[in-house]
């Protein structure tokens, strides 16, 4: 098994907890059409409107886990299958 990792950023809107936070992967910027600017990941068909159903009860974590989740699920490998990504040894420092 191969373990891919990403940075991942985040921005809390000034209306939160009521608009949903962003979520970025900038090193995938440009890479899938399901990307806007700057490594934003696309959550308005699916996400936004689950968040708008449980405000206030949804927070940082559920973004993560119901937004980046799914996305990556469905991008990374397309991705990685497309030859977009490669698998990157990590090295260990002594």
């Amino acid at each position: 098994m191969k373990k891919y990792e990403f940075d991942v950023e985040f921005d809390i809107p000034v209306t939160y907890p009521t608009t949903a936070p962003e979520i970025a992967l900038p090193e995938l910027d440009g890479k899938t059409a399901k990307m806007y600017r700057g490594g934003k990941i696309c959550l308005t068909d699916h996400f936004k409107p689950l968040w708008a159903k449980y405000v206030p009860k949804f927070g940082i974590a559920h973004a993560m886990a119901l937004g980046l989740g799914p996305w990556m699920a469905v991008e990374i490998p397309e991705m990685i299958e497309k030859g977009v990504i490669t698998y990157k040894e990590k090295t260990s420092e002594s």
